[in-house]
């Protein structure tokens, strides 16, 4: 197998699935005798964390005005360090780094990883889609077909490629350690949404949802079951707010960034995301199901793709409290029926979505793409 110099280029802050993904896939890369480097602004939490981790990291500046001349050093600094493949991930970073990987020779494929918009102007999508990137990758296969059929791409340029569950971090055997941290009885059913708090990746419906669940709990004299919301970002003291006036400050803790997730996952009885719009295939579905955990999503973006409802996961319209609730009371009150999902699924995860399958994909793809 040819070893291949691989730079990713990334213009987002940000640390979130997005970021996660890129990180890891360098790491396997390295680990797998690759050379790789990133591009990104300098106080991304990404740049941060490769220089941390020994991987070459380059500036890229944010400036708007500064695009020319961004372009023509990371150009320079291409053509110097010679990649074979330049994978850009963001709008931003798509035409600078794009630009520059096409002048300096490089296979360039650009990452389309959020069911977004695309540019209105018919020339932007065909130049931004069709003629500069030698290939895209989705993480869905709504964001593929979108792709084509909006954007006018050549399916044989776009592949399809979920983000890989490293299954030496997330499985079955990881302990469980929130019910100790939260000071809660060990057989107290724990309900968690895993996320960055954006706008879009549905907390209200969890905060509504788990207050009627609650509410149905009392009423039918049952068990009562606690929710955590665990995640940062720009969403976080709103959210806050929802808790405190729904009156789910003592039902609700919210856990804030973490870094221990698996430990998280495996005290969860079932795993709840319940975006409304954008999504790919979302990681922390798949990590829960690599873990055994029973995952309740939304019918948006590419959830469905792992999510067969009644099967691998119970999938719900989005925009839906009252049908969230649901699945959430059907899970705590038919444990069979939701070990039955979880069994379904961790399968299906470990066969088509580990982080070495993802890793060996790219590397039949990248000996397609460079000559």
């Amino acid at each position: 197998m040819r070893r291949y110099r691989i730079l990713h280029t990334e213009a987002s802050l940000g640390w979130g699935g997005q970021e996660i993904r890129i990180f890891r896939e360098m790491e396997w890369m390295r680990r797998n005798g690759h050379t790789v480097a990133l591009c990104a602004p300098e106080n991304s939490e990404i740049y941060r964390r490769c220089r941390a981790a020994g991987i070459e990291a380059w500036p890229l500046e944010r400036a708007p005005l500064k695009g020319p001349w961004t372009a023509t050093r990371l150009t320079f600094r291409m053509l110097a360090w010679r990649p074979d493949i330049v994978n850009t991930h963001s709008s931003r970073d798509g035409w600078i780094g794009g630009i520059a990987a096409r002048i300096a020779g490089a296979a360039l494929i650009r990452s389309r990883h959020i069911d977004t918009g695309y540019p209105s102007q018919a020339l932007w999508r065909h130049l931004g889609f069709c003629m500069l990137p030698h290939h895209l990758l989705t993480t869905s296969t709504r964001i593929r077909e979108r792709l084509i059929e909006e954007v006018g791409v050549d399916p044989a340029c776009v592949t399809n490629l979920p983000t890989g569950v490293d299954t030496s971090i997330y499985h079955p055997g990881v302990p469980a350690t929130l019910h100790a941290d939260l000071a809660l009885p060990a057989d107290k059913p724990i309900i968690g949404m895993i996320s960055v708090l954006r706008s879009w990746k549905g907390h209200p419906d969890f905060i509504e949802a788990a207050r009627r669940t609650r509410d149905a709990l009392a009423a039918a004299g049952a068990p009562a079951c606690h929710f955590v919301i665990a995640g940062g970002g720009p969403g976080t003291e709103s959210i806050r707010g929802m808790v405190q006036d729904a009156g789910m400050a003592s039902d609700i803790t919210m856990l804030g960034h973490r870094e221990d997730v698996p430990h998280i996952l495996a005290s969860l009885s079932a795993v709840v995301l319940p975006s409304t719009a954008h999504e790919g295939v979302p990681q922390i579905l798949l990590q829960a199901q690599a873990m055994g955990r029973p995952v309740i999503g939304t019918s948006v973006g590419g959830i469905p793709d792992i999510v067969q409802d009644g099967e691998t996961g119970l999938l719900v319209p989005p925009n839906n409290p009252g049908a969230l609730s649901n699945a959430m009371l059907r899970i705590l009150r038919e444990p069979a029926f939701a070990a039955s999902l979880a069994a379904t699924a961790l399968p299906r995860v470990l066969e088509k979505h580990s982080v070495d399958g993802m890793g060996h994909f790219l590397e039949r793809l990248y000996a397609d793409l460079v000559w």
